[in-house]
């Protein structure tokens, strides 16, 4: 397919994106890696990797390609992607303040099970960091610049082209020593992005040259949250600690677990358990079948109008065997069940195995320990009652019709008698309603 530049959007090192149509007048971006890097070899690698990675990716926090890749006569290779309309995290920072908390949390869970989706495919993203993440007009986010996204499968440090990966202060300590990596430098770069979206200062600031920021990245010590912003309580700095800990093996291993930690500190802990063939699970399963942790299981509420509320329950397969559901797969992905304490909850067989199914009156039971509280909703509210209106509505034309009637009599008995003799018998089946409404009325 054919594509029309627009205008660019964006230039870097080793390309520019542009803002771009496609035959059918779609909008899109066009990211272009440059023929002055695409000539050596791991410039057209990095650029690959990036195809490789989006192809595998279908989530609406992660940018999408749209288009094949294409190279042109003068060797620039370009990639055809999602246009992303909205602003950067850092754009927005620059522009409009920090986030308060509240609205801080709620973006990074948006964030982290963005990251979580793409290390569950086994990537890295590697260059996490504010500029990297939009923010769409509808609240959503997306997480772009996929460039240099490595492959968790594939053994290898932060290094690439002689020089170490990654930019600013947001790359990892193993990162900037050229170390092994895995998601956990992602963690990393993530905590760093809290921290800017509640300062709206940089966690580790960046040198004036590579080195330099590397040496802050290995040596300085993190400031605290609640030391930079007076209103920041001291439970987010123990979250944002571990998160940055310059020891991978001591941060926050996946990115679930630093959101469900960030979740509690802030009071919005939703109540789960777990499932699996470990005994550090809330229900053990032994089984060869059934992975360590297997199964997350989350007791969620909605309010409702009238203050009745709706009751479900989420389950989320995190297995090698997956999780059959009334025989059908789930499998590394979630599913949300109503519940209202009577319906029949689906079977549900671990590892899709007869032997390993899921004890719902064990797993309701234990939610409910969390704090997970089921309860018949209140039925609705009553109508408002009609038969005031009704009431005063007989009684004003059981006044008028006599009133009316009487009227008439008195203009028409002497020119026309006639009329007048009706008027009057209008006048009594009148005066006869204005009767039958007072006893409708004391009844």
């Amino acid at each position: 397919m054919s594509y029309t530049i627009i205008k660019e959007i964006g230039r870097g090192g080793m390309g520019c994106v542009y803002k771009g149509q496609d035959a059918n007048g779609k909008i899109v971006a066009i990211k272009m890696m440059s023929n002055r890097v695409t000539c050596f070899p791991e410039y057209r690698q990095l650029f690959q990797s990036e195809v490789d990675t989006l192809k595998r990716m279908d989530h609406p926090s992660v940018v999408h390609i749209v288009g094949d890749p294409y190279r042109d006569e003068a060797g620039n290779l370009y990639l055809p992607m999602e246009f992303v309309d909205g602003e950067t995290i850092e754009q927005h920072v620059s522009t409009k303040g920090t986030f308060v908390l509240d609205e801080a949390v709620a973006l990074m869970s948006k964030i982290l099970e963005a990251l979580q989706y793409v290390h569950d495919r086994q990537r890295i993203h590697r260059d996490i960091k504010p500029s990297n993440i939009m923010l769409r007009p509808n609240g959503s986010v997306c997480v772009i610049d996929f460039g240099i996204a490595k492959d968790a499968r594939i053994g290898g440090s932060g290094q690439t082209v002689g020089r170490v990966i990654g930019t600013d202060g947001y790359m990892s300590p193993e990162q900037a020593r050229g170390l092994h990596i895995d998601h956990r430098t992602d963690i990393y770069s993530l905590g760093c992005v809290f921290f800017y979206l509640l300062t709206g200062q940089h966690a580790v600031q960046k040198g004036n040259n590579d080195y330099t920021t590397v040496v802050n990245i290995l040596n300085g010590n993190m400031p605290l949250p609640s030391q930079t912003v007076s209103t920041i309580p001291s439970t987010i700095d123990d979250v944002f600690l571990k998160a940055v800990d310059k020891n991978m093996v001591h941060r926050y291993q996946t990115a679930v677990e630093f959101k469900e930690a960030l979740e509690e500190a802030c009071g919005q802990a939703i109540p789960k358990i777990t499932v699996g063939s470990r005994s550090d699970n809330d229900i053990q399963i032994n089984n060869e079948y059934v992975s360590k942790h297997h199964l997350i299981i989350k007791g969620l509420e909605q309010p409702l109008t009238g203050g009745a509320k709706k009751f479900s329950i989420e389950l989320t397969d995190n297995s090698t065997n997956g999780t059959g559901v009334n025989g059908r797969p789930l499998k590394k992905s979630s599913m949300v069940i109503d519940y209202n304490g009577t319906v029949n909850l689906p079977e549900v067989l671990l590892a899709a195995r007869a032997e390993c199914p899921l004890n719902w009156n064990e797993v309701v039971s234990k939610l409910k320990t969390r704090g997970w509280n089921p309860v018949s909703s209140p039925p609705p509210p009553p109508p408002p009652p009609q038969e005031e209106s009704l009431n005063v509505f007989l009684g004003i034309v059981s006044f008028f019709i006599p009133l009316v009637g009487w009227i008439l009599w008195g203009v028409w008995h002497k020119e026309h008698p006639r009329k007048a003799f009706i008027a009057a018998r209008l006048a009594w089946a009148g005066f006869a309603l204005n009767i039958i409404t007072l006893i409708i009325l004391q009844s």
